[in-house]
């Protein structure tokens, strides 16, 4: 793979006395509605992408199994070879956050009919939560903006995804799904009922846009909670959270499997609830992507690791600031990052998503 919502329902688990979201607090990406048509987008891929209901996802095995065969069956036999592969195939780990290149894997949005298109945006819906699927939408047309009066540009736009699926889709052996593109590089790795999304990078340049009077705001919640966690900080907690006052780079990327490198910054056992339930609010801005059944068994996993857990930060903790931040526990390592490719670090945003114990669907049996 080639790497480096707007109702929402909270729900609560209560544990260890904290409160465990498993829907992000703040809503979702689009904060304006409209009656959006064809000549609003670049491409047809864009168009039915950035219009696909949800109203119609399950995510339970038997779905999703379905959903993947529906869309295997619809492509030709060049297609099909293109977008499938063997479940050990390398090439799993050929993961970049780069604009894809011309000989990448996969079945580009290009190449699909407009039939094709629902089809893989129902395998897409039934992989993510609406959480997730919204987000991978709006990287993708946030990708959009990129192309100079909305021409085709190699590399950039929805129409340069791709799909993957490694293995065979099936409900009780293991098998992979990968979404391929500038900006968003996804392994969900899947055994029965069990899933996981590491390694992850997702991405989002611009940070805002507006298609047909609808305003989008891919990492929202990444960006915001992530200042109000370090804004709560007492004094004598920045001064162990802090570790610079200019933004650092993230180390876990592509080409880096299996790098745990040295956890910094604070202990968040020295949280108070109110921050712990921040720092949950906020991990769960990648964990939920996935379904609620499998997001709340990993968010409960992770609430459980919050003693032996690290927050450290890089940059300014004022809103609207050039930083990094990561969060580090025995089974997690997250990762964002502002870029300075584009001129402003605020409208190019990077993170890695990793379970250094669960790469690639390791340890899913």
């Amino acid at each position: 793979m080639k790497y480096i919502s707007t109702s929402t329902i909270l729900r609560a688990s209560i544990s260890a006395g904290l409160i465990l979201w498993l829907v992000p607090p703040m809503g979702l990406a689009q904060v304006q509605s409209s009656s959006a048509t064809r000549s609003d987008f670049v491409s047809d891929a864009s168009f039915i992408v950035g219009t696909y209901s949800l109203s119609e996802a399950q995510h339970t095995p038997n779905a999703i199994v379905s959903a993947a065969k529906s869309f295997l069956n619809s492509l030709d036999d060049s297609q099909r070879q293109k977008c499938m592969d063997d479940l050990h195939s390398p090439k799993r780990r050929e993961w970049t956050n780069l604009p894809a290149r011309n000989d990448a894997d996969g079945i580009r949005m290009s190449e699909l009919n407009s039939a094709q298109l629902e089809l893989a945006c129902g395998l897409m819906a039934s992989l993510f939560s609406e959480q997730g699927f919204n987000k991978m939408r709006d990287i993708m047309l946030g990708d959009d903006q990129l192309l100079v009066g909305g021409r085709p540009r190699p590399g950039f736009g929805t129409d340069n995804f791709s799909l993957v699926i490694f293995g065979e889709p099936s409900e009780s052996e293991p098998w992979c799904f990968q979404l391929d593109g500038h900006h968003v590089g996804t392994n969900i790795s899947m055994q029965g009922a069990n899933l996981t999304m590491s390694p992850s990078f997702i991405g989002s340049q611009p940070q805002t846009f507006e298609i047909a009077g609808k305003r989008y705001r891919p990492f929202k919640n990444e960006t915001d909670l992530a200042h109000e966690l370090a804004m709560s900080l007492t004094d004598e907690q920045v001064r162990q959270a802090v570790l610079s006052p200019t933004r650092a780079t993230i180390v876990t990327g592509p080409g880096n499997d299996g790098l745990v490198p040295k956890a910094h910054g604070i202990s968040c056992s020295t949280f108070s609830d109110s921050q712990k339930k921040l720092l949950l609010s906020l991990i769960g801005q990648w964990v939920n992507d996935l379904p609620q059944s499998q997001a709340s068994k990993r968010m409960k996993q992770l609430e459980s690791e919050i003693e032996q857990m690290k927050f450290a930060w890089n940059g300014s903790r004022d809103p609207k600031s050039d930083v990094s931040y990561s969060i580090q526990s025995p089974t997690l390592i997250i990762e964002y990052a502002c870029q300075d490719l584009g001129g402003n670090p605020l409208d190019h945003l990077h993170s890695n998503y990793r379970d250094p114990t669960n790469e690639y669907g390791g340890q899913l049996k």
